[in-house]
């Protein structure tokens, strides 16, 4: 019977790994770009506004935004994690669960270009990623463990004392995947 629950066992983490995926989505690609009907100012205002309510919505907050340039971005947001569930920043389930493993920010820059020839507006979408990057921490006891992330512990490899400024964030290429969800969500809205 104990070999019966163990195999179920194993076959539901196997079924959940088969389910979330095991390989990673693709980077880099072409723009996600689409063209939306009317190029007049009145429509400008309303994507704008539908841009605003969809980045909002997914937990974004908003930076730049110049309407004359056309250029709307969102301050870096650090993703989403498994017990964060009234988020909603990530696309795929392997975004979802690398998220939640490693600290990854995400940050979105949309561009519009009204082209009144056409009677169109060009929408794309940029979502870019970053990934949080800090030097390994000496600690030589329990206490130490829980003074990991703060200032007070020697670097691993040189024993000087490590700051906030020794943090980054390394660029991670793009997220297609949130790019591709956002930009149907504005055309969805849009009309």
């Amino acid at each position: 019977m104990k070999q019966n629950n163990f195999t179920k066992r194993i076959a539901c983490v196997f079924g959940l790994g088969l389910l979330c995926g095991c390989t990673p989505v693709q980077r880099s690609g072409d723009l996600m770009i689409q063209d939306v009907p009317g190029a007049d100012q009145p429509r400008i205002d309303e994507l704008w506004s539908v841009c605003e309510g969809v980045l909002r919505k997914h937990g974004f907050r908003l930076d730049r935004m110049d309407r004359r340039a056309g250029i709307l971005t969102t301050h870096p947001e650090t993703s989403q994690h498994f017990f964060e569930i009234w988020r909603k920043d990530v696309a795929t389930p392997y975004d979802f669960w690398e998220a939640s493993l490693r600290t990854i920010r995400r940050s979105v820059e949309i561009q519009t270009e009204p082209d009144a020839a056409k009677g169109e507006t060009r929408l794309t979408v940029i979502v870019k990623r970053e990934l949080y990057s800090a030097p390994d921490r000496q600690f030589n006891n329990s206490i130490g463990a829980l003074q990991f992330y703060r200032n007070t512990l020697p670097s691993l490899e040189t024993g000087a004392k490590l700051t906030a400024a020794d943090d980054e964030w390394i660029e991670d290429g793009r997220d297609l995947a949130m790019e591709k969800r956002l930009l149907e969500m504005i055309v969805a809205r849009a009309g």
